[in-house]
């Protein structure tokens, strides 16, 4: 039987704290309308900015805790139980900490709304053992952040200072300890993890709502949509549900946990060694923050027709696994899942709970490739996905994949089936990239006219070939081809 759990409790900062607060309220407006935190900004209130930037912390089977920077302008309050939240003033101590002394040294600020947000990003960059100690892992860190300013170099300048003052301290060591040791993180970080074991053997599981209005999982597309009315509104927060598990096989399919974040997904090992470039592409899909939130499920269900991980898994021979309610469930291509404009083949009680597709070897290679008006974390103007499996120069099987040229994410059917058994070379690209044209009718918007998005398909198309088979689509073959 679930016992009701009496309020939220979770440690802010260094104070332990339960409140009785909506599970859906969005935690920038705790901080700022009842703890009065302001130093956590309010700006785009979409995920965008990274103003409204904070650290949550959470125990791992390591009994140590694994931080992540995320904004709190899409994060549930309900999903703070057992854990540790960090705003900015709960990286404030007597001296300045090595990241705000450099943000001064270099001029990392002018108005200085921003700087709360760039200040916990660059911190939890440090506080992240994944992440290099170098120019690539301030701009991981920051990548979320916007600034108007300062034109970012005094901001990078500075995420480079405070880490050449802290590399030797980090090397080799358990981050937080070592961040604590060299005064880059206040001492109270030391008797995190033991507080948040009593913490957890204290809190008790939610009871969910028997018909909520909402289900939520990373909320990066549902806050957006409807953040003003979920706070009084029942909600269901699936990260509350049973531990995330990693990637496994079953059956010869790769299957994930629906609520999967794209940041997880990307570095899980499994995957990995199925799509060895998946950490490349997730960095032109989203920023770090929202990658530690945004699920493989929601970006499914969200039916966007740009989804970028959407059109990747489409390519993937991808299957969705859909449970209702009272537990029934059913399995359907990911291909057969859209029906129209934001319509899905799901029934109102039913929630994807895993997706899958099938393992491969050797010969089988995958692309995927995006064209967006920013060339970083932008929603796509085109994006295409491929999977090939080619033996003895045969295209023994193929699935491709578009996005922004239909109402849906579309999947390559006629040319699909067309490369299936032909050989590789110029004639078969030509024609499958002119089969491809006849498969969609796409539509002008702001992102791009219908002829310039006919345009960029057929030469995503042609880059996928180029760049997997480069030995037999030279630039000179690819531009026939065009």
């Amino acid at each position: 039987m679930v016992k009701l759990i009496q309020g939220i409790t979770f440690i802010l900062n260094d104070e332990t704290v339960t409140t009785d607060v909506s599970p859906s309220l969005l935690v920038l407006d705790y901080l700022r309308q009842e703890k009065r935190l302001v130093g956590t900004k309010s700006g785009c209130k979409e995920g965008d900015c990274g103003a409204c930037s904070v650290i949550l912390g959470e125990l791992d089977n390591d009994g140590l805790v694994s931080y992540r920077p995320m904004t709190s302008c899409l994060l549930p309050m309900g999903e703070l139980n057992g854990k540790h939240l960090v705003s900015i003033e709960g990286l404030n101590m007597k001296k300045l900490s090595p990241v705000q002394s450099a943000m001064v040294d270099c001029g990392g600020t002018q108005c200085g709304y921003c700087t709360p947000g760039f200040v916990v990003c660059m911190t939890a960059g440090l506080m992240a053992p994944q992440i290099p100690l170098n120019k690539e892992g301030v701009l991981y860190a920051i990548s979320g952040n916007l600034c108007r300013c300062t034109g970012y170099r005094s901001i990078k300048e500075a995420g480079m200072q405070s880490i050449d003052k802290l590399r030797d301290h980090l090397i080799d060591k358990e981050r937080i300890a070592a961040l604590v040791d060299a005064g880059a993180l206040p001492d109270y970080f030391s008797e995190i993890p033991s507080r948040l074991k009593t913490l957890r053997a204290d809190v008790s599981a939610e009871a969910e709502s028997p018909n909520p209005r909402y289900v939520i999982a990373g909320g990066t597309d549902l806050y957006v949509q409807r953040g003003e009315l979920i706070p009084d509104e029942s909600v269901v927060l699936l990260n509350n549900r049973a531990k995330i598990p990693a990637a496994q096989i079953r059956e010869d399919r790769l299957i994930v946990d629906a609520r999967m974040t794209f940041e997880t997904f990307g570095l899980d090992p499994l995957v990995q060694s199925y799509l060895g470039d998946i950490e490349a592409y997730n960095l032109l899909i989203a920023s770090w923050p929202i990658r530690t939130r945004s699920t493989l499920g929601g970006n499914l269900c969200n039916g966007s027709p740009i989804a970028d991980m959407t059109c990747l898994l489409l390519a993937l021979e991808t299957s969705i696994h859909l449970v209702d309610r009272a537990g029934s469930k059913r399995d359907l291509p990911l291909k057969d899942f859209y029906l129209g404009y934001k319509q899905l083949n799901k029934a109102d009680d039913e929630i994807a709970f895993e997706i899958s597709f099938p393992v491969f070897g050797e010969s089988t290679f995958v692309n995927w490739e995006k064209v967006s008006k920013r060339a970083w974390l932008d929603i796509a103007t085109v994006n295409s996905a491929c999977k090939l499996t080619v033996e003895s120069g045969e295209i023994v099987d193929a699935h491709l994949s578009l996005g922004g040229v239909a109402a849906t994410p579309l999947y390559l059917e006629a040319t699909s089936r067309f490369l299936r058994g032909q050989t590789l070379c110029s004639g078969v690209l030509s024609e499958a990239l002119n089969i491809a044209q006849t498969e969609f009718e796409p539509i002008s918007d702001v992102r791009g006219s219908a002829r310039y998005k006919r345009l960029l398909a057929r030469q995503l198309m042609a880059a996928h070939f180029a760049k997997l088979f480069p030995d037999t689509f030279s630039e000179e073959v690819l531009y026939a081809t065009l």
